[in-house]
């Protein structure tokens, strides 16, 4: 069905072996900037990656001349390429600004405890029956200051009370918080990615939620009856299949994920068929992609319509409108909305006469993602996704060159066929396997830091069984449900998704599989990223500069020697050191969430029990006391005043406020040094680093105030 465009293909190399020059590299740039729509999005990125890195948020004004600028530049017919791609650079800049403006919202800047509020629920994710997580959009909340109520907030609820529904008007009381922080500087940015939801606080009750009025707007009606039927159609499913396969078989069909057991979640994870859970494009392909067969093949049952009219159009006409069902159906998060649009793409790429599969499309569903939600530049699965579909692209241009001629079937037994085909078959799919899992590797390193080495094992064996078996089921099932008929299409989905867990728990119980590493550094990982991006887009000389970058990138790597030796948390409830031995908490018990992210960040496999009983610390009532690569290191326990001590260290951490208490030490961290600046960290040359310092100062970094009486 794909055909590949011939902007994907591969230029011969240098002849003769001579270096690149400047009037070559000239050459290739003009060639390449008349493909200017295939780099778009790389540039957009870039830009967008530009102002996300600023330390302070640049004029408001500047977005909107800029914007203007940039479309004219663009659009200018004497515009020249240089002109034109810094057009672009500006654009992605000034698109996440606009975007940044555009959800903005006030944010709350301290703890308050016991707040009334009250507003319309815009969302609602059960995760059991005494669990749940709801954002609120606020109406009133007396309590906050009028400068600090968030226009939206994030509740988990737990107790006996019954989750309300989207579009109701709700009170009820809560702890609110500000935004999280990140545990190390650096480290990701979750209250980044809340903002970017016009999200301002967070917090929890335990109190009773009062449903006031169950009206609202049409949007959230629309979106209620899609969660409705969302949670039918997870409910039928459950009863279908029992037990942890019902809530895989519910991911898979409705997106809901929560109630996964995380035995199951680190079997994927290790076996590197974790993507299989989320909608992506893999889903969103075997869903439109069966739609558009299956009609296509039942529409060519009459000679009259296949000959006589476009039922390949039909079929992908029919393919979108399949597709865009399953997005609203799975509650459109960001990965399937991103995979609609791409599959979108493809098929209207069929509907127009153009190539399905090609660096256009993929460019086209790119842009139009960056141009509505430029944050998503920084999401892990926009990079996985587009990094992934882009070496498939490349990959097939390759494998239509070097596929090696058929000879004429008539000279070929009815065997020999099969079997070459077959091969071809089993062929391709370890190759996507193994391009997809390099490819989308890369951000994948940087933003869970880890890898599975066995994946493309796992992939070959179990993707036949989700392609052939599981997705066909579960679309089956759907179709059938409002006669009642979908509990023999489900068993039958519950039968592959038992070989596909068999699968995933066989490999990875093999050693090493999902083997964790410590973070790819962003600077790595975007250099990474640029090389393989270069290597894979030109059709000129141009690809060879990819070379540099890769050994830029390389020698960044081997370099990197920001590593922390100490790391505080952003409550001063624990600290750790980096030792030979791994990463070291001073206390077993304390900060638990921050430790065990301490741990994944540095790919560290133990545990806060197992990490907590390396040697490292010198523990009393009052302090910890440890030495690392020539700095002694203090940690201050909790103590009433007239026992505060002051050991003689090189870095101090202390629980309570010092108040210019213990001269002398070079380095000091209190409890008002976290309050004010988040988590910390002290590297080998006993340089401070700080959160928010790294955060800088932007929409989505809050002031920090002091608790006050009630407003």
């Amino acid at each position: 069905m794909a055909v590949v465009h011939a902007d994907s293909t591969w230029a011969p190399p240098v002849k003769g072996g001579r270096w690149l020059t400047a009037a070559m590299l000239h050459v290739a740039f003009e060639i390449e900037s008349r493909r200017l729509m295939v780099w778009s999005p790389v540039l957009l990125v870039m830009g967008i990656w530009g102002y996300f890195a600023l330390e302070r948020e640049p004029p408001f004004l500047l977005a909107p001349v800029l914007v203007i600028a940039c479309i004219a530049t663009l659009l200018w017919p004497r515009s020249r390429p240089w002109m034109r791609v810094m057009g672009l650079l500006l654009l992605g800049f000034s698109l996440a600004q606009l975007r940044t403006a555009w959800v903005a919202t006030p944010l709350l800047r301290a703890y308050s405890p016991a707040q009334t509020v009250t507003g319309r629920v815009a969302d609602v994710d059960v995760r059991s029956r005494q669990r749940f997580t709801i954002v609120v959009a606020i109406q009133e909340a007396k309590g906050l200051p009028a400068l600090e109520v968030p226009r939206r907030i994030l509740l988990h609820v737990t107790g006996k009370t019954k989750p309300p529904r989207i579009g109701d008007l709700v009170r009820l009381q809560a702890d609110l918080a500000p935004l999280p922080r990140p545990s190390q500087p650096g480290a990701f940015d979750y209250g980044r990615q809340l903002f970017f939801q016009s999200i301002g606080a967070v917090g929890r009750s335990k109190q009773q939620v009062e449903i006031l009025a169950d009206t609202s707007t049409w949007s959230m009606q629309l979106r209620r009856s899609f969660h409705d039927l969302r949670s039918a159609i997870g409910a039928r499913i459950r009863a279908a299949i029992p037990g942890p396969l019902g809530s895989f078989a519910d991911a898979l069909i409705t997106g809901e994920r929560a109630t996964i057991p995380r035995t199951m979640n680190e079997s994927l994870q290790n076996s590197g068929l974790f993507h299989i859970l989320s909608i992506s494009g893999l889903h969103m392909a075997l869903v439109a992609g069966g739609a558009f067969w299956a009609l296509r093949a039942l529409l060519a049952l009459s000679p009259t319509l296949a000959l006589q009219y476009p039922i390949k159009k039909w079929s992908a006409g029919f393919a979108i409108a399949v597709g865009l069902l399953y997005m609203l159906l799975a509650d459109s998060g960001a990965a399937t909305e991103r995979s609609f649009i791409m599959i979108a793409v493809v098929f209207f790429a069929v509907l127009v006469d153009r190539p399905a599969l090609s660096m256009h499309n993929l460019a086209l569903a790119a842009v139009l993602i960056l141009v509505w939600s430029p944050e998503q530049a920084l999401s892990a699965s926009f990079q996985m996704s587009f990094m992934a579909v882009m070496g498939l692209a490349a990959f097939f241009a390759l494998w239509r060159k070097w596929l090696p001629e058929a000879s004429p079937l008539t000279q070929r037994s009815f065997a020999r066929r099969w079997s070459r085909r077959i091969w071809l078959a089993v062929l391709v799919s370890l190759m996507t396997s193994l391009v997809a899992g390099a490819l989308s590797g890369i951000p994948a390193a940087h933003h869970f830091g880890r890898i599975a080495p066995y994946g493309i094992v796992a992939n070959a064996l179990a993707l036949p069984v989700v392609s052939l078996i599981v997705m066909p089921s579960a679309m089956a099932s759907v179709l059938l449900m409002p006669l009642g008929l979908e509990t023999l299409p489900l068993q039958v989905m519950g039968w592959g998704l038992q070989v596909v867990m068999w699968v995933s728990d066989w490999v990875a119980s093999w050693p090493a599989a999902g083997l964790r590493l410590p973070l790819l550094s962003a600077q790595v990982a975007a250099l990474l990223a640029f090389a393989v991006t270069l290597a894979l887009l030109p059709q000129t000389v141009l690809r060879w500069m990819a070379l540099p970058f890769m050994i830029v990138a390389t020698t960044a790597f081997l370099m990197d020697n920001k590593a922390p030796v100490l790391l505080v948390d952003e409550r001063t409830g624990n600290v750790a050191v980096i030792s030979e031995a791994g990463l070291v908490p001073a206390l077993p018990k304390g900060a638990p969430a921050t430790v065990a992210r301490w741990l994944l960040q540095q790919g560290d496999d133990a545990n806060l029990k197992q990490a907590a009983q390396r040697k490292a610390w010198t523990c009393d009532a009052t302090k910890c006391l440890t030495t690392q690569k020539g700095m002694s290191i203090g940690y201050l326990l909790k103590q009433p005043p007239s026992i505060f001590p002051c050991p003689k260290v090189d870095v101090l951490v202390s629980q309570e406020p010092l108040r210019r208490r213990c001269k002398g030490t070079v380095v000091t961290i209190d409890r008002f040094d976290v309050w004010r600046n988040g988590a910390h960290a002290v590297t080998a040359d006993k340089r401070l680093v700080t959160a928010r310092g790294v955060q800088g100062q932007r929409p989505w970094v809050y002031e920090p105030r002091a608790r006050s009486k009630p407003f």
